[in-house]
């Protein structure tokens, strides 16, 4: 049923065989047995897809209620031996997962020996149930979902350039001094150009212009501290330079509020030991914030 359940969520067979970590012709095998079980058609198969047949998506709809309740069922089980054990797949975006996973994730797994972590980073927004993640990582502020959060760790993003380039180009008194100014943008967010302040109590976008674009914030760092414009961007990329003063903040009275770090995860009354301790862990790793 595991098999049949990956293979009608994913599309694919050989999708469905790499999150089971099973050979594409086990999985094959596993759901044509269960369709001689049953003795009836459950997918559609042609070259380009596999789709559900009427009677699939029947079948579907208890097989993916027994198998939350089985996987509940076994989550408690392991819950009363207060041991996490097991695989954790965890997203991340990038240029915070290089930063900070790395020293946080080897205590955790010193601490629990019988964890494993796989990690995904990237920066675009994960489907934690679609793609098969127990947590993922996400800052900023959070779009309304069905999905749990946990804030892991306070966060700023500021807006800031080099010392040098402002002493050519004069320093932005308010977010409208920001038009005519070379305003490097992230490109992975919904606002693009647009950059979020506080004026008057208000919330507002500010329109921007600018040259230079990426969807890596480490790589807009690196050109801000070069002289080449002015970026928007969190303080766990940006902190070091701007401790060290290769890069100056402005605009601080008009920044917008509640940018932090959070853990998601889904909506299960069960929540997995492994998956509880370690996200436990993080917030506590992370209380001084970033």
């Amino acid at each position: 049923m595991k098999a049949f359940a990956q293979v009608a969520q994913t599309g694919s067979f050989a999708e469905a065989a790499r999150r089971l970590g099973l050979a594409t012709s086990v999985v094959s095998k596993r759901v044509k047995d269960l369709e001689a079980f049953l003795s009836t058609q459950l997918l559609q198969r042609t070259t380009r897809k596999v789709s559900l047949t009427d009677t699939g998506y029947s079948y579907l709809e208890y097989v993916r209620k027994f198998l939350d309740e089985l996987e509940e069922v076994e989550e408690g089980i392991r819950n009363k031996t207060q041991k996490p054990i097991g695989e954790i797949k965890l997203a991340a975006p990038l240029s915070f997962g290089i930063k900070y996973l790395g020293p946080a994730l080897s205590k955790y797994l010193q601490e629990y020996e019988n964890v494993s972590i796989k990690t995904f980073l990237s920066d675009r927004q994960i489907d934690l149930v679609e793609e098969g993640y127990d947590l993922s990582i996400r800052i900023g502020q959070l779009k309304d979902s069905s999905l749990i959060s946990r804030k892991l760790a306070n966060c700023r993003r500021v807006v800031c350039a080099s010392p040098a380039y402002f002493e050519k180009h004069g320093r932005p008194q308010k977010p409208k001094d920001l038009m005519g100014r070379n305003c490097m943008s992230y490109t992975n967010l919904a606002e693009g150009k647009a950059w979020p302040f506080i004026v008057e109590g208000k919330n507002i976008w500010q329109s921007t212009s600018g040259r230079f674009f990426s969807d890596n914030g480490d790589l807009l760092c690196e050109a801000a501290i070069a002289e080449c414009g002015i970026t928007l961007l969190p303080t766990f990329i940006v902190g070091k330079p701007i401790r060290s003063g290769e890069l100056e903040i402005i605009l601080e009275k008009y920044e917008e509020p509640d940018f932090n770090i959070y853990a998601i995860y889904q909506n299960r009354r069960h929540l997995s030991t492994k998956v509880r301790t370690l996200i436990d862990y993080l917030t506590a790793y992370f209380k001084d914030g970033l």
